[in-house]
């Protein structure tokens, strides 16, 4: 906590000009060395400093220099860069926004985790949902269950809007002007086969199961687009980290860089750009195994002013097409300008909803910590709620 607050002072000193930049390495080299600002052994952290400065420096040279000759490429196969337009009015628009957050429960007499999701309109009604989710741990191995917990809570963020929907219809709400959602409307690779890594931890019942949520997911994910296509209410996502190289597979350049689609894109886009769309479901290439699919395109957008925080990818249904422009500069113009990293450049409507759905490990320790006080005034022994080792209810 000291270690934030005195580099938090000291930055903010930099910002209004009390200090300059050359005062505030010399402060931190003070600070360091008097071990105030690092829990490492001294001479570990600053020969980790040492080789860091001297290493990542380097790295990031020769990435400038193949992302240079990257965005020529880019430019000969076909990309475009294109202005988005902002427009105020967006901010009046009732829209409707939902997230799912999770979070492991650290005890050791099974695998557990506690799931939310979250669909609200702005100004009006909000639809909650939670799961608890568990597993023995015979069943699956840690990276299965983490995969598991994810598809179950990523399945209550159509679920959510979907009940919100309905109630639009009944006429007991007025429906929204959009529907903007956290994650892809794509169904990726992993959800049509378990990876190989997880299917060798997970025994048969289990793996079942997990093929099942990750079918219902899809289903799910389909069946909002569809609704939303019959109410003609826009319907696009929102994906943050994107740990994937779809256009670089589209661009037919996957084999000749190592770099992910985002990071490239944080190079190529200034604050206000876009690039242009592609096919994202063609890109994944799952749409000859199943046609009926809906189509869906993306596109990556520089929402932030701040050089570090990355563009967003964009996904909508192919029957919005014609309207990418103005989902474009709905998510430009509603995006939030803020020193949080988590809602920097993220269009108003999701913040809201992961600020409402978003389960900490600290909401999930002051849980766990009550139900052991509980289940200890019903006699039982202690140690059957034993957490994993290194957790600490302090």
């Amino acid at each position: 906590m000291f270690q934030h607050r005195i580099t938090s002072l000291l930055e903010l000193g930099i910002s209004k000009g009390l200090i300059t930049y050359d005062e505030y390495r010399f402060l931190i080299n003070l600070l360091e060395r008097e071990r105030r600002v690092a829990t490492a052994h001294p001479e570990l952290y600053l020969g980790l400093l040492e080789d860091s400065m001297n290493l990542i420096p380097k790295l990031a040279r020769e990435a400038g220099r193949e992302l240079t000759i990257l965005n020529e490429e880019l430019k000969k196969r076909g990309l475009q860069v294109k202005k988005v337009e902002r427009d105020e009015s967006f901010w009046s628009f009732r829209a409707l926004g939902s997230d799912a957050s999770s979070c492991p429960v650290p005890m050791e007499m099974l695998r557990a985790a506690v799931v939310s999701g979250v669909a609200e309109i702005e100004g009006s009604k909000s639809i909650v949902l939670r799961d608890f989710v568990t597993a023995k741990s015979g069943e699956m191995g840690e990276g299965a269950f983490k995969f598991y917990y994810k598809l179950r809570a990523e399945a209550l963020i159509p679920v959510a809007c979907l009940r919100l929907l309905e109630e639009c219809e009944k006429g007991k709400l007025a429906p929204p002007d959009c529907i903007v959602i956290d994650g892809p409307l794509s169904a990726s690779r992993l959800l049509f086969r378990v990876p190989k890594r997880y299917r060798g931890t997970t025994d048969k019942r289990a793996l079942e199961e997990l093929e099942e949520r990750a079918r219902q997911l899809i289903k799910l994910r389909e069946e909002l687009m569809r609704r939303c296509r019959e109410l003609k209410i826009p319907l696009f996502s929102i994906v943050k980290r994107c740990a994937t190289r779809y256009f670089m597979k589209w661009f037919g350049l996957r084999e000749k860089t190592p770099y992910m689609d985002q990071y490239i894109f944080h190079q190529i886009l200034q604050y206000g750009e876009r690039t242009s769309s592609i096919s994202i479901t063609k890109a994944i290439g799952i749409r000859e195994r199943v046609p009926r699919l809906t189509e869906v395109h993306a596109f990556y957008i520089k929402t932030s002013k701040n050089p570090l925080t990355p563009p967003i990818r964009v996904e909508y249904p192919d029957y919005l097409r014609s309207r990418e422009d103005w989902i474009a500069s709905y998510v430009l113009s509603t995006s939030l300008t803020t020193r949080e990293a988590e809602f920097d450049g993220i269009p108003k409507a999701l913040c809201l909803a992961h600020r409402d759905c978003r389960i900490t490990k600290r909401i999930v320790k002051e849980i766990y910590r009550r139900v052991i006080f509980n289940l200890l005034n019903q006699g039982l022994d202690a140690k059957l709620m034993s957490p994993t080792w290194g957790t600490s209810f302090d």
